[in-house]
């Protein structure tokens, strides 16, 4: 991310990176700039300095500067386009936010063809790995989730998420919309948690909160605007009329996922009916977050049709490439994981098959690759075996 960071700011003059609280965008960015200041728009006096006099700072400032939490003043925006249009200088305004709807308005009303954009996640497997204190184990992986400054300051994941939902969640919700009862928010954060993985239905959230379908849709938003949630949309190709349309919801963090769920010993979540969700969670969140971390696009689907042939997950690479997942909790392969794909490779033979699950081996045989979850990204170490 950094090489990229610094790549992109010899051809832009506005450099972005959006994503959640406490991902480490602040950390990132002085590490990648190390020369330039640094100004949070969450310090009143500064933000007023700012909004009082714009150009004033950016006279100040002109020649490089970090711009924290940039969409708390959006009229920010307006004075950067006319700034970079008079001087389309290189890498000289560097911004930084946790409101992706926000920022998303005021990039494509005023900067558009002037910025780079990136996004920065919570961590991804290859940036874990290099954690000492990460032991692999797949309980405690998914409670402790993937926020840098929980396992930098090794805390309790309850009390990190906790704190996390209060401090940050919560409150950016209420700067956006007037939540009203935070108690029903809390309870719709829960909801959503064992939604987590399934087609969900605003009118069935509505109904059970006694909300407006229109609430629902502006919570939902605004989960996935705070990189809370994302939304993976069904695949249609070649399969026409027959499939469900609606998307399915995951989060990008199973450490919230599972707090929000009570799930806060490891004994719990291996016991819990939910750990296949969980585990399908984890993964389908990894492809999303190692992907954006490296600038592609997530291309990802899932497969359900009306006759009830699911497959977890599709991932089109070209035309000519696509990956079909299904993603197992166990720990022993059956020969029945395979069906549904078999099925659905029957109607496009270019499908391949995959399986991602929490045994030990990675093999690839003639039919389908079989990989454990913890070398998902690692192809060039994966043995090959003749079915």
């Amino acid at each position: 991310m950094i090489d990229h960071l610094k790549e992109s700011s010899k051809y832009y003059p506005v450099i972005s990176l959006a994503g959640p609280r406490q991902a480490g965008k602040s950390t990132l960015l002085r590490m990648a700039f190390p020369d330039y200041p640094y100004v949070s728009m969450e310090e009143p006096d500064t933000a007023h300095n700012v909004k009082t006099d714009p150009r004033g700072f950016f006279k100040k400032y002109g020649d490089g500067v970090i711009i924290d939490e940039a969409q708390k003043l959006p009229e920010l925006f307006s004075y950067l386009q006319s700034i970079v249009d008079h001087d389309r200088r290189p890498g000289r305004f560097i911004l930084s936010g946790s409101q992706n709807y926000l920022m998303h308005r005021n990039i494509t009303q005023s900067l558009a063809g002037r910025i780079d954009l990136s996004t920065l996640f919570p961590l991804d497997f290859s940036e874990i790995n290099s954690i000492p204190n990460w032991d692999k184990n797949t309980y405690s992986t998914v409670i402790n989730g993937f926020y840098p400054g929980r396992w930098s300051s090794d805390i309790p994941p309850k009390m990190f998420y906790s704190n996390y939902i209060k401090t940050y969640l919560e409150r950016d919700v209420s700067d956006l919309v007037n939540v009203g009862n935070l108690t029903t928010f809390r309870t719709f954060l829960k909801l959503i948690a064992f939604k987590c993985g399934t087609q969900y239905k605003m009118t069935d959230l509505s109904n059970d909160l006694n909300i407006s379908v229109n609430t629902v849709k502006s919570w939902i938003s605004i989960l996935e605007s705070s990189y809370i949630i994302f939304l993976l949309p069904s695949y249609h190709r070649n399969f026409g009329k027959r499939l469900l349309k609606s998307s399915r919801l995951y989060f990008y963090d199973t450490g919230l996922l599972c707090h929000l769920l009570g799930l806060h010993k490891e004994e719990y979540v291996g016991s819990s009916d939910k750990y296949g969700m969980i585990f399908e969670n984890l993964i389908i969140a990894e492809k999303h977050k190692y992907k954006a971390h490296r600038h592609e696009d997530p291309d990802m689907f899932f497969f359900r049709d009306s006759n009830g042939l699911e497959v977890d997950l599709i991932e089109v690479h070209n035309f000519h490439d696509i990956d079909m997942i299904e993603i197992k909790s166990g720990l022993t392969f059956r020969s029945e994981f395979i069906s549904n794909m078999s099925k659905l490779k029957a109607f496009d033979p270019k499908m391949k098959m995959n399986i991602i699950y929490d045994g030990d081996e990675t093999i690839k045989l003639r039919d389908y690759h079989l990989m454990n979850w913890r070398q998902l990204h690692e192809h060039r170490r994966t043995k090959t075996k003749v079915n």
